[in-house]
C-alpha cells in the first residue's frame, strides 16, 4: 500500500496505543488497519514501547481522599446526592420541613432562656446570702459587747476582722481582697480548741466583682470554748478536717 494513503493515519498511532484517540478517530483509524501491514508493524512499536513506559513506572495507592475527591466528582454520585435530596422534598413538603426547622429554632431558645434564667436565679441566690451575712453583721455591730479582732493574712493584699462577741455561737469574718477560689474549691472555716482539735464553722465563696467578702460563722459552741479560728481551701463541700493551705487565722 502506498504511503499516501498511510499518512492520514500516522500521526494517530502513538494516541492509539496511549488510548487516546475520540470515538471517531478510533473507528476511522481501526478500519485502515484491518487491512494494512505496514501501519500494523508500526502500531506494535508504539505499543511495546507504551508497556515498557507503564511497566517503568512504580505502582503507588492512591490517597483515600483523592478517590474519593474523585468519586463526588462524578456525574453519576451528583445525581445521587440531587436525586436524595429531591426524594426528601417529595416526601416532606416544604411546609412541613419549614416547621420542623422553625421548632427546633424554638428548642434551641428555649434552652438558652433556661440557662439563662438559671444562672440569673444563682447569682440571685449568692446576692441574697451575701445580703444576709451583711445584715448579720450589722446586727453584731450593735451587741455592746462585740469586738473586731484582726485577721492574720497567710495570703499577699489580703486584710480585715472578725467581729466577736465570745458570749454568742456566731460570728462574721469581712476580708478584702480574698482571692477567688478554682472551680470544685471551697473556703472552710475552723474553730480551734485549747487543744488544737478543729471544728467545721461553715464554707463561704467570695463574690465576684466585690471588693470585700462577709462569711458568717456559726459555732456549735459558744465562741469562749475556742481559742482561735482558721480558714483553709478545701474541695468544694468541704472536709472533715483540713487537708489544704491555710489563708488566715484569727485569734480569740
Amino acid at each position: 500500500m502506498s504511503d499516501e494513503r498511510c499518512l492520514p493515519y500516522r500521526d494517530n498511532l502513538a494516541a492509539y496505543a496511549l488510548g487516546a484517540l475520540d470515538a471517531d478517530e478510533l473507528r476511522a483509524l481501526e478500519s485502515h488497519l484491518a487491512d494494512c501491514q505496514k501501519c500494523q508493524s508500526e502500531l506494535a512499536d508504539y505499543q511495546s514501547i507504551a508497556s515498557g513506559l507503564l511497566e517503568s513506572i512504580p505502582l503507588r495507592t492512591p490517597p483515600a481522599r483523592l478517590r474519593s475527591a474523585l468519586i463526588d466528582r462524578l456525574p453519576s454520585h451528583q445525581s445521587r446526592t440531587t436525586k436524595l435530596f429531591a426524594n426528601i422534598f417529595r416526601r416532606f413538603p416544604l411546609g412541613q420541613i419549614a416547621s420542623t426547622v422553625a421548632l427546633l429554632l424554638l428548642l434551641g431558645l428555649n434552652i438558652f432562656s433556661t440557662l439563662q434564667i438559671r444562672e440569673l436565679q444563682q447569682r440571685q441566690s449568692r446576692l441574697a446570702e451575701r445580703l444576709s451575712q451583711d445584715q448579720t453583721a450589722i446586727a453584731m455591730l450593735a451587741y455592746p459587747s462585740t469586738q473586731a479582732r484582726p485577721v492574720q493574712a497567710d495570703v499577699e493584699n489580703l486584710a480585715g476582722s472578725m467581729l466577736v462577741d465570745k458570749d454568742k455561737r456566731v460570728a462574721v469574718l469581712v476580708l478584702w481582697n480574698l482571692p477567688q477560689v478554682e472551680a470544685g474549691q471551697t473556703y472552710q472555716v475552723w474553730l480551734i480548741d485549747s487543744e488544737g482539735g478543729r471544728t467545721s464553722g461553715g464554707l463561704f465563696r467570695p463574690l465576684e466583682d466585690h471588693g470585700y467578702t462577709t462569711a458568717t460563722i456559726w459555732s456549735p459552741q459558744p465562741l469562749e470554748q475556742y481559742v482561735g479560728v482558721g480558714v483553709t481551701v478545701e474541695p468544694e463541700g468541704g472536709s472533715e478536717g483540713p487537708t489544704g493551705s491555710r489563708v488566715l487565722g484569727v485569734d480569740l
